[in-house]
């Protein structure tokens, strides 16, 4: 079932036809079968209506599966996929369709011919549905901050500049080199420097600022990252064995499925972390304790 053999329907549906009001009932009927075999986790009619949203951005999903309440698929386009119009369109049409015990999506970009992605997003589709009464309350406070007394708020601290060398990895990086195993990075300002997917094994990273930065799958291997700065990092996904973590700073950072094993967490901070689904297995805790 493709784009192709939909477009065919719709065009047969537009001739004319002896039936009258009856002619676009097929077509309809056809929809609605798609959106309730999506709504079951059927794949192929999952991949045909997101071609369809896709349709006018010429991207088209490449692969696509289901991991528990997580959905992950990667889409491809001969140039690379606009990723702030492509993720919207596939977020907001998953936040309608509300796939059961799904909660979040991730959506890789790449192009045609390409065997690793250019860029990748995850989206939480409950914090999605959400939104719209989100608002609400912020909007009136917005409303009422007027006629309040209240102190304005300090600005909040500006953030490093990022260095040569960030820039300089950063070009290579969108310039599709993924390869950056034992790079030494000692002491570097990153500040939300994008590596995901990357090889890192055996980087030194050591007292280095990563702070929000992207290292989702990426693999860090027996990396070095003792007294590294990764608040509100995101490492989902990350290989991390063997890797370092010694003192550092791990402040609200996303290590859900991540692989942790023999993974050194000692004295390290690990305040508001996401561990959900990841691997933990001989890994010494902030605490110096083994938990096997």
């Amino acid at each position: 079932m493709n784009l192709k053999s939909l477009n065919q329907v719709s065009d047969a549906s537009q001739a004319p036809q002896d039936d009258g009001p009856t002619t676009k009932t097929p077509l309809s009927g056809h929809q609605d079968q798609l959106l309730q075999l999506a709504q079951q986790r059927n794949l192929e009619a999952l991949t045909t209506l997101i071609d369809q949203k896709l349709a006018d951005q010429v991207v088209k999903v490449a692969e696509i599966e289901f991991k528990n309440d997580l959905l992950q698929l990667s889409v491809e386009s001969s140039e690379v996929p606009e990723q702030s119009v492509t993720v919207p369109l596939i977020r907001d049409f998953l936040s309608q369709l509300r796939l059961p015990e799904v909660t979040a999506v991730t959506i890789y970009g790449q192009k045609l011919g390409q065997e690793l992605p250019f860029w990748m997003e995850e989206v939480a589709l409950d914090l999605l549905i959400l939104d719209t009464q989100a608002l609400m309350p912020q909007t009136m406070a917005a409303g009422s901050a007027e006629v309040t007394d209240e102190e304005p708020s300090p600005l909040p601290e500006a953030a490093p500049l990022p260095s040569e060398t960030a820039l300089d990895i950063t070009a290579k990086y969108e310039a599709g080199e993924r390869n950056f195993a034992r790079i030494n990075l000692k002491d570097e300002a990153l500040p939300g420097i994008n590596l995901t997917l990357a090889d890192l094994q055996e980087a030194n990273f050591v007292w280095c600022n990563l702070r929000e930065s992207s290292l989702s799958h990426a693999n860090l291997t027996s990396a070095q990252l003792r007294h590294a700065d990764l608040t509100n990092a995101n490492l989902q996904g990350a290989k991390l064995q063997g890797t370092d973590l010694q003192g550092a700073k791990l402040q609200g950072a996303n290590l859900s499925w991540a692989v942790l094993r023999g993974t050194n967490l000692t004295d390290a901070d690990l305040t508001d972390v996401n561990l959900q689904n990841a691997t933990l297995e001989r890994v010494i805790m902030p605490d110096g304790t083994m938990l096997d």
